[in-house]
């Protein structure tokens, strides 16, 4: 990529236009008609402005009529050739022109302009040629009547057919190689989109097409061929031209500032800038072409200051933003000292090889081609990076997950072999107990004291039983085959365990029932009830049982909590997690792990709220 930026650097700083070594000097002057109402003899009688080098009007409306006379003739030591004399006239962009001249004392004309077909066989297509009367000099003068809807610049000299035909033949030459070069750009954008597939690609295709068009409009390479086959004139094709590639600048600069999240104002701006281009392809098929062209000029002149304060606004940090403002400075410079250039009001640029018009040949997408092709590049290796540490983040994850998972069985391994190591135990334990009982009972003795140790006995039981019951459901080895149990049969069971019934506020649906394991849907129920009168403050503990349109079978029980006591959501159902206000309380904090281990076994979805001070926990099982 490097390399190929390179090149194209080199191409474009070679890229220049060579003019003919000038022998002839001109005496010119004008005047402009706006209401385009004089005749040749009308124009005689007018006042005549001197000016020297090029005439720059601007963007006016009207004919332009233009004095000759030949100031100097070459010295004898000149090598200049004993063929006619040419009068030349640019850019190729100028409409229609019109040359008279005196010969044998009577006034003829010749007829030019980009819109005018044939050419002299001298003055070889992007130029616009005239056979040129030496004797147009002292009292004699030639006239020259311009009309244009283009920026108004008239560059006129005069030389010999053989350096005319030479200097249109370095003028070819510099037209293909930058629409070569134009073209070769569009298609290696298009390759680099086939492959890459960036947004960024796909704006500048359509930019350097613009840029492909307005070479040919500016250059005469295609409106011939066009305005036959599609009714086309170069006019209309030069200001669609630059209008498109006026819009493409904008969108390409939005499409990489957008990137990194700009103001809205940004967006807005540039939205704008996109509207009144468009606003400007109406006035071209219009036929508007010189309000289309300044209304153009005012948004590049804008543009600059959008993209530099979008570019500004970014919410994100951007790579190469310095650049992007450097590029955008350069533009606006050109752009603001190309109208006062084209109004006539500098005439140091003369002298300098610098970008001068819209239609400049350098403006053949090269130097915005180099930083587009460096950002599509800087962003691919930016990609790479960013999946090469993606994937380097997977697969560290991945060898975490692994030693979890190997910390896990070990753990799960642990339980099981204490929870069978503690059964035998508690068995003996349990026998004994059962011995003395019955000793004391022979004895007459109190059993008191026995009771609270088998009541002991049976809750370390009971802890063991559900530490064993989640480890198999975690590990997914638990199974229940399905079946239909009532819902009033199922809560008339589980309300037998509590002396306080008159606590509990029970709705149940008639005749509704769960699709459920018995032992899972058992577990799920008991432990939330138990989980209820455990934690719950004064007042009822609500229950309601129904069934759901979404073809379940919704639980739904709530208790008011003390504010607080109220659980951490984001550890609820973890293993082990108790509040703090409840670490003395008997229980082991395994309850609400078993449910949500339990419902996902089954297939059912367990969720909680709190709703003012209630806690409310719903699971629904599918029917």
């Amino acid at each position: 990529m490097k390399r190929l930026c390179c090149l194209l650097l080199l191409l474009f700083l070679q890229l220049s236009l060579h003019a003919g070594q000038e022998h002839y000097v001109l005496e010119t002057a004008y005047f402009h008609d706006e209401q385009q109402q004089h005749t040749l003899e009308s124009a005689l009688t007018q006042t005549f402005q001197p000016y020297q080098g090029q005439l720059r009007l601007g963007f006016i409306e009207g004919e332009t009529w233009i004095r000759i006379r030949l100031q100097a003739r070459p010295s004898p030591s000149s090598a200049v050739s004993a063929t006619p004399l040419v009068f030349r006239v640019g850019p190729y962009s100028l409409d229609s022109l019109t040359f008279y001249q005196k010969k044998d004392d009577q006034w003829t004309s010749q007829h030019g302009g980009e819109l005018q077909t044939p050419k002299k066989k001298y003055c070889i297509e992007l130029q616009h040629c005239f056979e040129f009367s030496g004797s147009n000099t002292g009292a004699n003068f030639a006239y020259l009547k311009v009309q244009t809807t283009a920026v108004r610049i008239v560059r006129t000299d005069v030389m010999s057919a053989d350096e005319a035909e030479q200097s249109s033949i370095a003028a070819i030459k510099s037209v293909n190689t930058a629409l070569n070069l134009s073209i070769a750009l569009l298609i290696l954008s298009v390759l680099f989109f086939i492959f890459e597939r960036s947004k960024l690609l796909l704006v500048f295709c359509g930019f350097q097409t613009a840029v492909v068009l307005a070479i040919c409009a500016f250059s005469g390479v295609l409106p011939q061929g066009w305005s036959l086959m599609w009714g086309i004139n170069s006019n209309t094709l030069a200001g669609f031209a630059l209008v498109m590639r006026t819009a493409m600048t904008v969108l390409l600069a939005w499409v990489v500032v957008a990137a990194y999240k700009p103001s809205p104002i940004y967006d807005l701006g540039v939205a704008a800038a996109l509207g009144v281009c468009g606003l400007n392809l109406l006035l071209v098929v219009s036929g508007l072409e010189t309000e289309a062209g300044l209304s153009n000029y005012v948004v590049g002149f804008l543009s600059p200051f959008i993209q530099i304060w979008g570019a500004r606004t970014v919410r994100e940090p951007m790579p190469g933003r310095w650049i992007f403002t450097a590029g955008w400075v350069t533009f606006l410079l050109i752009i603001v000292m190309g109208f006062p250039y084209s109004l006539g009001l500098q005439d140091w640029r003369d002298q300098y090889n610098l970008v001068q018009s819209s239609g400049d040949l350098r403006l053949n997408g090269v130097s915005i081609g180099i930083v587009v092709f460096w950002l599509v590049a800087s962003q691919k290796i930016s990609r790479s990076k960013n999946e090469l540490l993606e994937l380097q983040a997977l697969q560290i994850q991945a060898a975490e997950s692994k030693v979890h998972e190997e910390g896990l069985r070990e753990r799960r391994e642990l339980i099981d072999m204490l929870t069978h190591e503690l059964k035998t135990p508690l068995s003996t334990i349990k026998f004994a107990m059962a011995s003395l009982k019955r000793m004391a009972q022979a004895h007459g003795e109190s059993t008191e004291r026995v009771q609270h140790i088998h009541a002991s006995v049976e809750r370390m039981d009971a802890m063991i039983e559900h530490v064993a019951l989640s480890n198999k459901i975690e590990r997914m080895q638990a199974h229940g085959a399905e079946e239909t149990v009532s819902a009033h049969e199922l809560m008339s069971v589980v309300m037998q365990e509590y002396r306080e019934p008159d606590r509990f506020d029970l709705d149940i649906q008639d005749d509704v029932a769960f699709r459920a394991a018995p032992h899972f849907l058992a577990l799920i129920i008991e432990n939330l009830v138990s989980n209820a009168v455990k934690y719950a403050a004064e007042g009822p503990i609500r229950i309601r049982i129904q069934e759901e349109a979404d073809n379940t079978t919704c639980f739904r029980i709530s208790n008011r909590v003390a504010a607080e006591n109220h659980p951490d959501e984001a550890r609820l159902f973890e293993r082990y997690y108790r509040h703090p206000s409840f670490q003395n309380s008997p229980g082991m904090g395994i309850g609400l792990s078993l449910v949500n281990s339990a419902a996902k076994k089954m297939g059912a979805r367990v969720h909680y709220q709190k709703i003012d001070q209630d806690v409310v926990f719903e699971v629904r099982f599918p029917r």
